[in-house]
């Protein structure tokens, strides 16, 4: 067994895991979001191009994720002082 390798059991429990920061996203709202951009996209009284609706789905969920992360984050305290 060399240095490089990594077992479970030198993992610290209070270091942060993949989970943990994929939580901060909040999945289950962000899953909402963009059902409503894409349900949106859909009702459009005029067609999308579907490269741009995809690319707007897209950036509607990274930019709501990383919103949910900084509310998570922030709690109560504000960010701009």
């Amino acid at each position: 067994m060399s240095d490089a390798s990594i077992n479970a059991s030198t993992i610290r429990e209070d270091e942060a895991s993949f989970g943990d920061y994929f939580a901060l996203l909040k999945p289950r709202v962000m899953s909402l979001v963009v059902f409503t951009a894409f349900v949106g996209l859909l009702a459009a009284p005029v067609g999308v191009h579907p490269v741009i609706g995809f690319c707007a789905v897209l950036f509607i969920a990274i930019g709501g994720g990383a919103s949910g992360a900084l509310d998570t984050c922030g709690g109560t305290r504000t960010l701009i002082r």
